[in-house]
């Protein structure tokens, strides 16, 4: 099967050339290439124009240069990727990799293997973050909804949906078939904003005639890495809420079988951002909220505010933002930003003053060590008294 890697790139000189050796290690013969470069700054387009051929040797390799950085996240350029694998008739399946990204051969195979020998519409595997501070990898935060795709049914295709809707929404885990794409005309939605992989995954699990999942670790994600969206904190944030409208549109009314996990999906992403949410954002942040949770019916809301833990307070205050309480919301929300950054400048001055004691003890024992060179060097230079006579040997 003719597959068509689209590999996205923007502002990652300093690990594109892994990726694209991981690539190269998993393409077969007869596969392409296309490296979509979104107008990077530096020198990642003209290191590609280069080097691209010698990277992936025998694989057909074309370098698609936008010029310039393209306004929101990824979604222009994948869909230019996608305009031409889709325009190649003999393309037969597409797989996206995020270009800070690389490929793991033997999990990416397996996967493939799975995929064109199982005909599956779309073919979910798993990844491993790999975390650029520390330098160690884990496994993504969709644990249980592996294990409940450990218990799927074969050929079960509504329970197969309805996990890989939990699943984390990254286009670069899939196989996708090339004619389902072109059916369905299955883009990116393009606008100032990221996080747009998130409709798209809906998109495409929900018009899928066939879902299939392996948990095989088929690449490695960067996180924590400098520029990264994901350690957005402001208002691209409030993104969400434009997308969680799109989700809602795709579904067609409230009464979808998969409204609650829509609902569930946003609640879940919002805890994750009032973690980080800068005060300066807080305004656009709730105003946004409070208007595409309003028309969420009160049933369903009961039902998925219900499923969330206790400790949890986002149910309750988006409960707040749907009351129209957006003040009252956001000065908790304020004065908790307010509280981290207190925190985390506490913590940083620990660490300073950590840092300095430690320095100290290391010059302490320094100029303990020269005060007893000082010492010796002293006590070698003072003069040394005549030594005392010899004792009379008597010879008789």
């Amino acid at each position: 099967m003719r597959t068509t890697f689209i590999v996205t790139a923007f502002d990652i000189l300093p690990y594109i050339d892994r990726c694209l050796a991981s690539v190269a290690a998993s393409t077969r013969p007869g596969d392409r290439v296309l490296v979509v470069d979104d107008g990077s700054g530096d020198g990642t387009a003209g290191h590609l124009e280069r080097s691209l051929g010698a990277h992936l040797g025998a694989a057909e390799a074309e370098l698609i240069a936008l010029g310039t950085n393209t306004f929101g996240g990824v979604g222009i350029a994948a869909n230019t990727g996608l305009f031409h694998a889709l325009a190649d008739p003999a393309c037969e399946a597409v797989f996206f990799v995020d270009g800070d990204d690389w490929l793991e051969p033997a999990g990416f195979a397996a996967c493939r293997d799975a995929f064109e020998t199982g005909g599956a519409e779309i073919l979910i595997g798993n990844y491993l973050e790999h975390d650029e501070a520390t330098g160690t990898s884990r496994r993504p935060a969709d644990p249980a909804a592996w294990a409940r795709a450990a218990t799927l049914p074969s050929g079960a295709t509504e329970p197969a949906r309805a996990c890989a809707l939990e699943m984390i929404a990254v286009p670069w885990r899939k196989f996708y078939r090339a004619d389902f794409l072109r059916r369905e005309g299955l883009r990116f939605p393009e606008g100032d904003f990221f996080f747009e992989d998130n409709p798209f995954h809906w998109a495409v699990c929900l018009k899928a005639g066939s879902i299939a999942v392996l948990d095989r670790v088929l690449c490695f994600h960067r996180v924590n890495r400098a520029g990264q969206t994901m350690s957005a904190t402001g208002t691209g944030l409030a993104a969400f809420f434009t997308h969680f409208e799109t989700i809602r549109a795709l579904l067609g009314d409230w009464d979808s079988p998969h409204a609650e996990a829509a609902l569930r999906w946003l609640l879940t992403n919002m805890t994750w951002h009032l973690e980080r949410l800068q005060p300066e954002a807080c305004w656009v942040y709730a105003d946004r909220a409070a208007r595409a949770l309003a028309p969420v019916p009160q049933a369903l809301w009961d039902r998925v505010a219900a499923q969330f833990d206790a400790t949890n307070s986002t149910p309750q205050q988006a409960a707040a933002l749907r009351r129209g309480e957006i003040a009252a919301t956001v000065g908790c929300w304020q004065q908790a930003a307010r509280g981290r950054a207190a925190q985390a400048a506490a913590e940083a001055l620990a660490a300073e003053v950590a840092a300095l004691h430690a320095r100290l003890d290391r010059l302490g024992s320094q100029v303990s060590g020269l005060s007893e060179i000082a010492r010796f060097r002293a006590l070698s230079a003072l003069p040394h008294p005549p030594a005392p006579p010899l004792p009379a040997i008597d010879t008789l």
